[in-house]
Formats: structure tokens, C-alpha cells, sequence
């Protein structure tokens, strides 16, 4: 009985699969430091959901690899921006909080698309600076998760069969090898 009643709560979870993906991972370096830029591509389900008040945190990890041939490749450091979006109908306005470390910024917008467009299309981070990183070959790789939920400790391991995030979606960036070299 129990089993079926397991079976019967699998197969009712709703299968979300969004069209979301990640624009091409751009490497920039500047005056010794890593920059990366890279943004998030969206569906329209996206926007009628944000439209009907449905609220959307989105994590964007950056991470440095170190490329390694015969061993798994070794993680050095990684940065991560949590925007949260939000739909206040009684105000008729959209709020974008971007958390980027220490730093707390918002920003209220008119309609969702010019608030998307800010949020999500284009975002440059400083990952490093090229002299703490010991001669390799290093690559970086972006990640965004949507979270749905936030489920407490105790419930998340009774109920593991119920997804917490939406959609999870990572892209690599081409590599590149320390020292650099000037032409």
C-alpha cells in the first residue's frame, strides 16, 4: 500500500522543463584580473509567470577549474550572485535584488521585461586576479538554478522526491593557460 501511495506522489510531481539557458561564457582579463561575463536566456513562460505574481530566485555560481588530463579537475575558487525577483501588485511594480557578496542592490521596475532584461541578459564578474593562480590551464564554468521552494531540513529528507529547484542549467568557458603571454 504504501508503495503504491510512493509511486502515485512520484508520478504527480509536475515535470517542469523550461527553455532557459546560458549565453556564451566570455573571458575578459584586464590589468591582471579575470573577468567573466555571461547572462541567462529565457522562455515566455518566464515572463507569464513573473506576470501572474509568481516570484523567482535564481543563483548564479562562477567557478574556476583547474584543468587536469589524468585527474578530475580541481576546483579553485567560485563566486556566487543570488537575484531575487519579485511582483508587487498592489504597488503595480517589479523588484530585482541582486546580492552579490556584500553588497545589496535593488531596483524597482514598471513591467517585467525591462526587469528581466536588467537582471538576467548581462552580468560581468571579477573572478580573480591572474597572481594568485599558480601556471596551468584554467577554465570556468557558470551555473544558474532556479529555486522553487525552500523546504526545512526535516521535511527536505521526508519528502526527497519533491524538487526544490525549477531548472539548473551550466555552460564552460573556453580554457586558458597561466602564464599569459604577450604578443
Amino acid at each position: 500500500m504504501m508503495l503504491v501511495l510512493l509511486i502515485i506522489m512520484i508520478t504527480s510531481v509536475p515535470n517542469t522543463v523550461n527553455a532557459a539557458d546560458i549565453k556564451n561564457v566570455d573571458i575578459t582579463i584586464r590589468n591582471q584580473d579575470l573577468f567573466v561575463t555571461a547572462g541567462m536566456l529565457y522562455d515566455d513562460d518566464f515572463l507569464n509567470e513573473m506576470r501572474q505574481g509568481l516570484s523567482k530566485e535564481l543563483i548564479f555560481s562562477f567557478e574556476i577549474y583547474s584543468y587536469r588530463r589524468i585527474f578530475p579537475d580541481e576546483y579553485i575558487l567560485g563566486k556566487k550572485i543570488t537575484i531575487s525577483l519579485k511582483n508587487d501588485p498592489i504597488k503595480r511594480e517589479y523588484v530585482a535584488r541582486v546580492v552579490d557578496g556584500n553588497s545589496i542592490t535593488d531596483k524597482r521596475f514598471k513591467d517585467t521585461e525591462s526587469m528581466t532584461a536588467w537582471a538576467l541578459l548581462s552580468r560581468t564578474v571579477k573572478l580573480a586576479n591572474l597572481k594568485e593562480l599558480d601556471p596551468g590551464t584554467y577554465y570556468v564554468k557558470v551555473s544558474v538554478e532556479s529555486r522553487i521552494r525552500k523546504l526545512p531540513p526535516v521535511i527536505k529528507i521526508l519528502l526527497f522526491f519533491i524538487p526544490e529547484t525549477e531548472f539548473s542549467v551550466w555552460r564552460y568557458s573556453d580554457t586558458f593557460t597561466l602564464p599569459l603571454t604577450s604578443k
